[in-house]
Parts: C-alpha cells; sequence; structure tokens
C-alpha cells in the first residue's frame, strides 16, 4: 500500500548573505516567517517584493514559485498551510 507524501509542517532554513532559495510550486497560506537578519522575498506572478527583518512573516497568496534571498546571513521557518 502506497501512503500519500506529506510536507513537513514547518522547516528551517538557514541562509549564507547573498543565499538565495527557490521554493518550486508553493500553495497558498504557506507562512514565511523571518527569525535572524533580513530576507528579500519575490512571489512569482506578483508585483509586489517583501524585505523582511526579525519577527516579520509573509502569507504566500498564489500558487506558483517563491525566491528567498538573504540579505546578510538569515534564518527562516517556514509553515505550510493544513
Amino acid at each position: 500500500m502506497n501512503l500519500p507524501w506529506n510536507r513537513p509542517k514547518n522547516i528551517s532554513i538557514k541562509l549564507q548573505s547573498h543565499q538565495v532559495r527557490k521554493l518550486d510550486d508553493v500553495k497558498p497560506g504557506m507562512t514565511v516567517t523571518v527569525d535572524e537578519g533580513i530576507v528579500w522575498l519575490t512571489e512569482s506572478n506578483d508585483t509586489q517584493d517583501y524585505a523582511l527583518r526579525p519577527g516579520h512573516s509573509v502569507i504566500i497568496r498564489k500558487k506558483g514559485d517563491v525566491l528567498i534571498e538573504a540579505v546578510d546571513k538569515a534564518s527562516l521557518h517556514i509553515i505550510y498551510p493544513n
């Protein structure tokens, strides 16, 4: 019997200065929260970009790809919707 694969509900990511992470095919409702450093977040099909500092969050509104670039050394966590 094959069980459906589920993404983790919460993951942590550490990025070095100017490192970029691409999240493919994310679903609306995913939350990105910065714990340390500053990150630049770009959501596909969205003309607005976001500069996030520690404690700031963005809830992804559209299905698509998300690019996250660390302005300096950063850590963040991602919470996937149910």
